[in-house]
């Protein structure tokens, strides 16, 4: 770790192991990692709220959170994800917008996601949204093994303005979601032993991962949800009432509604570590191994490594047309790739009330 503002700086921690805590002594946030399974001693930082470089502190271990630390967290807005071996998720811990404004948002979301003219339209474009950032994502590689595949997503995405009823929105997610991960597999050596996602619609089925590619996307989408998470309770909205997946099948629709066309994020990190040139940062045999069940479990070394990967996506910028900030002679932005999914929620909350 470095000082805040350097260049190396990775702004999120990682807690794991047995014996994790966070908790709060002489006015200072202490934060304890697992024990180390040799020497039985656990890594400790103490820092000042003030001056704590973290914006993301990941907890997957048994342990203990003390409330005072949460409560000084999320009034600084640091965001704590507590998840599980796997990294799915248990808990996202953020601060929660409490005012009569959040009150006015709640009430018009509640009133715009139980009207289907307006659903319509809101499936629409996060669909359509998802499918141009894949179609972006593998342009941008300039590789001819994926032209008829984009091809193929170009064309089910000029056919979105004619759905209308969910199981069509179902069905061509389910589609494009094969062909986007057919032909993600391409990009990965075949050492890794990835095929593509056990599934491709909104509802993923692969809740435990068989391999390390699965295993590193399903622990990248899970940061990608809390940071999500993050926004959506900054600005007040119901982050369980969405209007895409369904409230039963997924931990907190509206986030994963959301998350949709931010997913490659994940996807273009997984990728570029799969392909790391260097081998300190590559993927190795010894980073990871498989449950009795077939799970797999990664080392800890190989989640911060990633993490610290993922951050740097999350933070690479390009223009965006956005309503702050300086801008450019083409009335555009340069903006960080996670900033463009808080324009993106606000957008949402502009379109339910009206604005």
């Amino acid at each position: 770790m470095t000082l805040k503002g350097k260049k190396n700086h990775y702004n999120i921690k990682l807690l794991r192991g047995y014996g994790v805590s966070i908790r709060l002594k002489d006015n200072r946030i202490i934060l304890k990692n697992g024990q180390n399974d040799i020497t039985g001693k656990s890594e400790k930082e103490e820092w000042f709220i003030t001056k704590i470089p973290y914006e993301k502190i990941v907890i997957s271990g048994k342990g203990y959170v003390s409330t005072e630390a949460i409560k000084l967290l999320s009034e600084k807005n640091i965001n704590v994800l507590l998840t599980d071996t796997y990294g799915h998720p248990h808990a996202f811990m953020n601060n929660v917008m409490n005012s009569s404004t959040s009150t006015r948002y709640r009430i018009a979301q509640y009133d715009t996601f139980r009207d289907p003219v307006k659903v319509l339209y809101l499936r629409k474009w996060i669909l359509d949204s998802k499918l141009e950032s894949q179609i972006n994502f593998l342009k941008s590689l300039e590789r001819d093994d994926l032209r008829k595949g984009i091809s193929q997503l170009e064309q089910y995405r000029k056919s979105i303005p004619n759905l209308k009823e969910y199981r069509d929105f179902l069905t061509l997610e389910s589609r494009c979601g094969h062909i986007y991960f057919n032909n993600y597999a391409k990009l990965i050596p075949s050492k890794y032993g990835f095929k593509s996602r056990h599934g491709g619609g909104l509802v993923l089925s692969n809740r435990y991962a068989g391999d390390i590619i699965n295993a590193l996307l399903n622990y990248g989408y899970t940061v990608l949800a809390g940071e999500i998470c993050k926004f959506v309770n900054a600005v007040g909205l119901d982050s369980y009432y969405g209007f895409y997946h369904k409230p039963h099948s997924s931990f907190q629709a509206l986030v994963y509604d959301l998350i949709e066309p931010f997913r490659w994020l994940v996807e273009y990190s997984v990728y570029k570590l799969a392909n790391h040139q260097n081998y300190d940062q590559s993927i190795k045999k010894k980073d990871y191994t498989w449950t009795r069940e077939g799970k797999v479990v990664m080392d800890s070394d190989l989640i911060r490594r990633f993490l610290e990967l993922l951050e740097r996506t999350f933070q690479m910028e390009r223009p965006y047309k956005f309503k702050h900030g300086l801008k450019r002679s083409d009335g555009m932005s340069m903006c960080q790739e996670i900033t463009i999914g808080k324009v993106y929620i606000e957008n949402l909350v502009d379109f339910v009330i009206k604005k």
